[in-house]
């Protein structure tokens, strides 16, 4: 019985090994850092879903085939925002070349986006925001113009 039961383990073991469900699961942390400010409001987001975290942090994302979208924002600073798209992970990719599951693995991978893997962690830049408004020029600093500057030439004559 032990035989049995030792041989069935050994034969299911690359089906299991091969699955990145199994394996790397469809979860996935993503560091996020912004720079040269820290505590920004960060939004990452998929087609799988969005969250939030405060710069520099942490968040787990739900894998995707999607692009992983990443906005930071704070008061004073231009909004920064950089985009990622997801690879294939090395359990994904051996799960799809299985032979007889390997069409199985990648429907299962593909719709729990647990072959995909974005990467571990982004530093995103951020630009002090620029003043709107330009100071007016005052009129003593004007240049003079040359019917003034004629129209004094006349009069001194």
């Amino acid at each position: 019985m032990k035989a049995q039961l030792f041989g069935v383990a050994l034969a299911t073991a690359p089906l299991l090994a091969g699955c990145a469900s199994a394996v790397d699961g469809a979860m996935q942390p993503v560091y996020v850092a912004t720079e040269p400010e820290a505590g920004a409001d960060c939004t990452v987001s998929n087609e799988r879903g969005k969250w939030t975290l405060t710069s520099p942090g942490t968040v787990v994302v739900k894998k995707s085939a999607s692009v992983l979208s990443i906005r930071c924002s704070k008061p004073g600073w231009k909004d920064g925002t950089a985009y990622a798209s997801g690879k294939i992970s090395t359990a994904g990719m051996v799960g799809m070349m299985l032979p007889y599951v390997g069409l199985l693995n990648a429907a299962v991978d593909g719709s729990t986006g647990a072959g995909q893997e974005y990467p571990r962690s982004y530093i995103i830049s951020m630009k002090p925001a620029a003043n709107v408004a330009v100071p007016a020029t005052p009129a003593a600093a004007r240049a003079p113009s040359a019917e003034s500057t004629s129209g004094a030439a006349q009069q001194t004559h």
